[in-house]
């Protein structure tokens, strides 16, 4: 009877209010779209980065495009066009006073708890990441999504609200940065005022910032228009801002969560929290308590939802690039930069409807709330797929805990193929189709319950689970109290397979490393050996470089006699290595691009694969210099010979691999991966010739 009376309450409650005001408030349903379009950009983004297709070398191009041309076009752009009489100017005191608030709540703490060593940059740093948001390349488009047709006059506070962190709070973390530099120092002889003044030109010096001040004065003379001779030049850069920015975001986080040790995990996450649920909590009160400008409910309603979504939006790459450039606090900025950015989906999606069922109606709620469900199984169908291929393919399925484990990922995806199901039968008139589907969602979902095999802590859940499904069975018009709970259950019953995706299926060693293994030992990836006249101009150069200036400090560097187990190969160097030499060296300033300068010398015949049949890589297979004293078919021959089984030998100036143990152990329980790399041992005495050595004369 109390939950009846309850739910009659808060049906009753918001009778005065419009069944359609949610609708006037916020586009609920152009959410889901829109969430999927810029993560969808940034997963190419990470794509290209992660494959090398771009390496971080040629991203850092992308990225100064975007930040020196493409962003400063917009910003000058919509200050120049922004009409300050329709700002709500509450609105943007609450969210400074919000910033303001987080950065000295985080800087307070980070001064007390962190170590002497440290503490000046990090309360810096963190001070920054828990403040400045992913304004323009992932706020703007979901603001727009969202308020594009109900409150079209939001979207220029982006413009007015970034200015805050880059002008007023980013120097005050600037000098405890330069602070803790001029501390590490040993002489200590620069001064205070040389701090105040580089902490100043680090400000003036963004081109954010600069823009802004430029966009206001062009506001004022120009009588907000932009002249007609810089439209069409304007607004070409400022259109290539968004794809841009949300592929390089992508391309940014590549190799960001290596980075992250053990003990900065408990740092990480209580920034990851300040960030993404203190700030959106502080925002949203400080509205509801300056905001006394408007006389409507539902329009104070509405930007203070706003103000909860805006501070939701993710910490900006920019801060990376920070902590770059004074180096401290990378492993805490960048992995909090990635974690920030996908932890903002769901909590984005998952608040926007909180948010917005109080102003719904009940009954055009609960078709909602089926289309929430159906939009969630879709996502995490595409997540449990992913998650089981790599179960399957690194055969992790044969032992325990995973056998386990699979029959849990396989009841999670036949509740999202059920619960997509029930989407086309609930409406359908097939009696026997819904009894169908009906019955493959129970079992499903009650199989994920039961799987895990752990007993509740407490008891009363399964009752209050039996009185929320009794409490729809006997009262048709559901109250709000109760479709906020079912919309919990919906996120937790179906998304199961994002907490899966992100236990199991982000391990290259189950997914990545299987496919590419399968990839290149397909015929077509067989390495042929080509005459210098077919080589590119750049291969050549290369090779002829590499050759005649660096091969040989880089063989004496290097090239090793390696030994795993009854397998011994001689002269011999892992992909790895090469990549961190051509880094120390110079002749490459990424891992990316000396892969890269890898695989050029490797196109040139300078240097090849035990049984040449893999390209060159960043990883444990095991390579090999050619000789430049053979021919071409004397390759071919000694191309055979490689292939071949020979007898192992066992030098006792051979020194095992200590890492070949372990990694035959965690990556096939039936055959090492780094046995299948390392190949019998090679007979010096018959040299493989390169194809560059017509070039070298």
């Amino acid at each position: 009877m109390e939950t009846t009376e309850m739910s009659g309450n808060s049906s009753s409650g918001g009778e005065d209010m419009d069944p359609h005001a949610a609708h006037a408030m916020m586009s609920i349903n152009k959410l889901f779209p829109a969430l999927l379009e810029c993560f969808g950009i940034i997963l190419c983004g990470y794509i290209a980065g992660r494959a090398n297709i771009i390496t971080s070398t040629q991203a850092k191009g992308l990225g100064n495009f975007v930040s020196k041309f493409a962003l400063p076009a917009l910003l000058f752009k919509n200050m120049v066009e922004l009409d300050f009489g329709d700002v709500i100017w509450p609105f943007l005191w609450s969210v400074l006073i919000a910033k303001v608030s987080v950065f000295c709540i985080v800087c307070v703490l980070t001064l007390f708890v962190a170590s002497p060593a440290s503490r000046f940059s990090k309360a810096g740093l963190y001070s920054i990441f828990a403040t400045q948001s992913n304004d323009f390349a992932l706020g703007y488009p979901i603001v727009n999504a969202l308020y594009r047709d109900t409150h079209p006059e939001y979207l220029q506070y982006i413009y007015l609200v970034a200015p805050v962190s880059l002008v007023l709070l980013n120097p005050i973390g600037f000098a405890f940065c330069e602070v803790q530099k001029w501390k590490n120092q040993g002489d200590r002889q620069q001064s205070k005022l040389s701090i105040v003044g580089q902490v100043a030109f680090q400000v003036l010096k963004n081109p954010v910032v600069f823009m802004v001040f430029i966009g206001i004065i062009a506001h004022f003379l120009l009588q907000q228009r932009v002249p007609a001779f810089m439209v069409d030049f304007v607004d070409g850069l400022a259109n290539s801002f968004g794809g841009a920015a949300l592929f390089y975001l992508g391309l940014s986080m590549v190799g960001q969560l290596t980075k992250l040790t053990k003990s900065t995990v408990v740092a990480l996450i209580l920034l990851v929290t300040a960030k993404l649920l203190v700030m959106p909590l502080i925002c949203k009160d400080m509205v509801d308590l300056l905001d006394n400008t408007n006389t409507s409910a539902a329009n104070h309603s509405s930007l203070s939802n706003y103000a909860f979504i805006y501070g939701v939006f993710p910490s900006a790459p920019s801060v990376a690039i920070y902590a770059a450039h004074y180096n401290m606090e990378l492993e805490v900025v960048t992995s909090g930069m990635v974690l920030s950015t996908f932890l903002s989906a769901p909590i984005m999606y998952v608040s926007a409807w909180l948010l917005t069922i109080p102003g719904m109606d009940p009954k055009l709620l609960m078709e909602s709330l089926r289309n929430v469900s159906f939009d969630i199984s879709i996502v995490s169908l595409v997540a449990l797929v992913w998650t089981i291929a790599v179960m399957f393919l690194s055969k992790k399925y044969k032992r325990l805990p995973h056998m386990l484990t699979v029959n849990l990922l396989l009841a999670q995806l036949l509740t999202s193929i059920g619960m997509i199901l029930w989407n086309f039968a609930g409406s359908s008139d097939n009696f026997t189709g819904k009894v169908f589907t009906f019955m493959l969602l129970f079992t499903s979902l009650n199989s994920t319950y039961v799987w895990p095999g752990s007993r509740p802590s407490n008891k009363h859940l399964a009752h209050r689970n039996l009185s929320s499904c009794l409490w729809l069975l006997f009262n048709h018009v559901p109250g709000r109290l109760y479709l906020e709970l079912q919309f919990f259950c919906a996120v937790v019953n179906y998304g199961q397979g994002f907490i899966s995706f992100g236990l199991f299926g982000l391990d290259k060693h189950l997914i990545i490393l299987p496919f590419k293994k399968r990839y290149i030992k397909l015929p077509s990836r067989k390495r042929e050996v080509r005459v210098p006249s077919e080589l590119p101009v750049d291969v050549q150069m290369t090779c002829l470089q590499f050759v005649k200036y660096h091969k040989d400090q880089c063989s004496q560097d290097i090239v090793k006699k390696k030994r795993c187990g009854e397998r011994t190969a001689t002269h011999t160097f892992l992909g790895s290595d090469l990549v961190a030499w051509l880094q120390q060296t110079g002749l490459a300033q990424d891992r990316g691009e000396a892969t890269l300068y890898g695989a050029r010398l490797q196109q040139g015949g300078v240097l090849q694969h035990l049984r040449q049949e893999h390209d060159f890589q960043d990883s444990n297979f095991y390579y090999r210099f050619t000789d430049s004293a053979n021919s071409p078919m004397r390759d071919r021959r000694q191309g055979q010979h490689l292939s071949q089984e020979t007898p192992p030998s066992q030098p006792a100036s051979s020194s095992p691999d200590p890492s070949c143990s372990a990694k035959s152990a965690f990556l096939s329980p039936e055959k090492s991966q780094t046995e299948e790399k390392l190949q019998p041992p090679v007979n010096s005495e018959d040299p493989v010739p390169s194809s560059v050595d017509s070039l070298l004369g």
